[in-house]
């Protein structure tokens, strides 16, 4: 019977997992994503997530080789915040600005922002947050409470 009980459970969080990721998400190669919604998730350029509020932790990494010797540099970002609403059966693709040289890079690491377009058209831009103005955020939501 415990048996019973523990498929029929495994069975109804398997389809119910499923169900409640609606929405898809492409990256471009240098932005990598690490958490949704405080869980980690694999490295992937492509991933799922609920449907409504979500927020999205991840990271530009971008090799700025100069030759085969390896002297360019190494961009790295610390975490970066996206907190957006998705729908159910919409698939969104997110670019970024493109970035030639190291100083754009940085700057776009200071102040990160996204193109977010989806399948039904539309397209808007997205500003990323670093963990202080994401805390920032959170505090200024709680004092209008």
């Amino acid at each position: 019977m415990k048996l019973l009980t523990k498929t029929a459970l495994s069975a109804i969080i398997t389809i119910a997992s499923a169900s409640a990721f609606a929405a898809s998400v492409s990256l471009p190669n240098n932005l990598q994503v690490s958490e949704i919604n405080g869980v980690k998730v694999g490295n992937s350029q492509e991933f799922q997530m609920a449907n409504g509020q979500n927020l999205v932790s991840l990271k530009y990494v971008e090799d700025f080789a100069v030759n085969a010797d390896d002297s360019g540099a190494l961009i790295k970002s610390e975490p970066l915040f996206w907190h957006v609403s998705v729908q159910d059966g919409t698939h969104y693709t997110i670019t970024i600005p493109e970035l030639n040289t190291q100083d754009e890079a940085r700057n776009f690491v200071n102040n990160p922002v996204i193109q977010v377009s989806n399948n039904k058209g539309a397209t808007r831009t997205a500003n990323l947050a670093n963990q202080y103005q994401l805390m920032a955020g959170l505090l200024r939501q709680e004092v209008q409470m």
